[in-house]
C-alpha cells in the first residue's frame, strides 16, 4: 500500500495547475489588441460588434449584447423582460452570488428555491413550489456547465406567464436537445470572466432572440447604441440618457473573447473527454458522486464538482479529504455555493430591511431559511475534485485516479491524522465558487 503524501509518502500528480490549463488569451487577441491600441481603439471599437454578431451566431440567436460583466448581463435580462419594484423572481441559492445580486439591484424579491440533488440544478418540481401571484420570473443556473431540465421548466414557465433567463455563466457551448444553452430561455446571460472557458479577463454578453428585449437592455446601459435603434422601437428616445447606467464592455475584452471563441468547442471536447475518462477511471470509489446529466442534455467541464458522502468513507471529515489529495498534488477545493439563503443581505438583518419584503417577518416566514434540505446538504458536501484537463494526456488523468484510489486505501491512517491534527470540518468560503486547498 503506497504512503500517503500528507504523512510523508510521494504524491501521486506530478503537474501544477498552470501545467494542465491552456494560455488564457490566445495569440490572435495578441495580434488584435496590437492593431486596436495604434487606432486608439481602447474605449469603443468594431471588435465589439463583430464579437457580438459571432456569438449570436454561435447560440443561434438574432440578438446579443456585450456588457462589462456577467452580474450585469444578468440585470439587463431581468429589466428587458420588465421584473421591477416588488416583483418576485424565484432563484437558486446553490450558485454564485452574481445570479440573485441583480434581482435586488431591479428592486425586485429573490425567492430562494431548492435544487435537485442529482444535477445541483432548479428543477420544475423546486421551482413551482415558490409560485405566487407575484412571481414574475425565474433566474435558473446551469451549474458547472450542466444544464437544467428546460422541456420541463419553460412548460411551467409557459404555465404560469413566467419570464425565463440563463444564467449561463459556465456553460459556453453546453446544448440541450440540440440548442444551445442561452437560446431557449427569453433572455441567456454569460460571464466572459477570466477563469472562464470562454475568458475576456472582465466581461459578460446577454443574447435573446427577442428584438424589444434586446432593446430594453440596450437602453438600460448602451446610451450611445440609443440612437441606432430601429425608429419604431420604444427605447430609441433615451439616445441622450439611456436609463442612467453605463454597462460598455472594454474592447480590448472583447478580442480576447472572441479570439478565444475560435477555439471555445475544440478545448470544450478536450476538456469532456478527458472529464469523462477521469470519472471513470474513479467510479468505483463510492465516497465521490458526481453530477448527473439530464436526458438529452451535453454539458460543459467548465468545474468538475462532486458530492461528497461521509458516511461511506468512516465519516473522515471533508476538510481531511482535501488536505489529502492536496497533499496528493491534486488540484480541489471546497465549495462557496449554497449559502446565500443565508446570508445577511438576505435575511431580516440586512441592509434592506427597511426596502425590501425579502426581510419582513412574513416573508420568513413564508420561505423559512431551513426548508432548502438539499442545497444545505450541497453545501456541505459538494467540492471540486479535479481541474479542468485542457492540455493533460492519459498518463496526467490516470495519476489523478491514482491519488483518489490511494486516499481511498489508506482510510484508517487519515482517520488517525484527522484525531491527532484535531481537523475541524469548519471551511470558510470567502464568497468564491473554488475555494482552493493548498498542498
Amino acid at each position: 500500500m503506497s504512503k500517503l503524501a500528507i504523512l510523508g509518502g510521494e504524491k501521486s500528480v506530478k503537474k501544477s495547475l498552470n501545467e494542465l490549463s491552456v494560455k488564457v488569451v490566445p495569440g490572435k487577441a495578441y495580434d488584435t489588441i496590437r492593431g486596436m491600441l495604434d487606432r486608439n481603439e481602447i474605449s469603443m471599437s468594431p471588435v465589439v460588434n463583430s464579437f457580438e454578431k459571432r456569438y449570436a451566431e454561435y447560440i443561434g440567436v438574432p440578438y446579443s449584447l456585450c456588457v462589462c460583466n456577467g452580474t450585469t448581463a444578468i440585470q439587463a435580462g431581468l429589466f428587458a423582460v420588465g421584473v421591477g419594484d416588488g416583483d418576485e423572481v424565484i432563484v437558486p441559492s446553490y450558485t454564485f452570488w452574481a445570479t440573485v445580486g441583480p434581482v435586488v439591484a431591479n428592486g425586485a424579491i429573490p425567492v430562494f428555491a431548492d435544487v435537485d440533488e442529482n444535477t445541483y440544478n432548479l428543477s420544475a418540481k423546486t421551482i413551482k413550489q415558490c409560485i405566487t401571484k407575484k412571481t414574475k420570473a425565474i433566474v435558473l443556473v446551469h451549474v458547472w456547465g450542466n444544464p437544467c431540465n428546460m422541456d420541463e421548466i419553460m412548460a411551467l414557465a409557459k404555465e404560469y406567464k413566467l419570464k425565463v433567463i440563463e444564467d449561463c455563466s459556465h456553460a459556453h457551448g453546453a446544448m440541450y436537445k440540440g440548442k444551445k444553452v442561452g437560446s431557449i430561455g427569453d433572455v441567456g446571460c454569460f460571464s466572459l470572466q477570466g477563469s472562464k472557458v470562454l475568458p475576456a479577463g472582465e466581461g459578460g454578453i446577454l443574447v435573446t432572440s427577442n428584438k424589444e428585449y434586446y432593446d430594453r437592455a440596450v437602453s438600460l446601459g448602451h446610451y450611445e447604441r440609443c440612437i441606432k435603434l430601429s425608429e419604431d422601437s420604444l427605447y430609441r428616445r433615451y439616445m441622450l440618457t439611456g436609463y442612467g447606467y453605463k454597462h460598455r464592455i472594454n474592447p480590448l475584452a472583447a478580442a480576447i473573447a472572441d479570439a478565444n471563441l475560435d477555439r471555445l468547442d475544440e478545448l470544450n471536447k478536450i476538456r469532456n473527454d478527458n472529464a469523462r475518462y477521469f470519472e471513470e477511471l474513479v467510479k468505483d470509489i463510492e465516497f465521490i458522486k458526481f453530477q448527473k446529466e439530464e436526458s438529452g442534455a451535453d454539458k460543459v467541464y467548465a468545474y468538475h464538482y462532486a458530492e461528497y458522502t461521509p458516511e461511506k468513507f468512516g465519516n473522515l471529515k471533508l476538510a481531511t479529504l482535501l488536505l489529502a489529495l492536496a497533499k496528493e498534488g491534486v488540484v480541489c477545493g471546497s465549495c462557496g455555493y449554497g449559502r446565500l439563503h443565508l446570508s445577511p443581505l438576505y435575511t431580516k438583518d440586512g441592509p434592506f430591511a427597511n426596502d425590501y419584503p425579502f426581510n419582513t417577518e412574513a416573508y420568513n416566514k413564508r420561505f423559512k431559511l431551513n426548508e432548502l434540505p438539499v442545497t444545505v446538504k450541497l453545501a456541505d458536501r459538494t467540492f471540486m475534485a479535479a481541474p479542468r484537463f485542457e492540455t493533460a494526456n492519459k498518463e496526467d488523468i490516470e495519476q489523478y485516479a491514482k491519488a483518489y484510489h490511494k486516499i481511498k486505501d489508506n482510510l484508517e491512517e487519515l482517520i488517525n491524522y484527522e484525531k491527532q491534527q484535531k481537523i475541524e470540518d469548519h471551511i470558510v468560503n470567502d464568497g468564491r465558487s473554488i475555494n482552493y486547498v493548498k498542498g
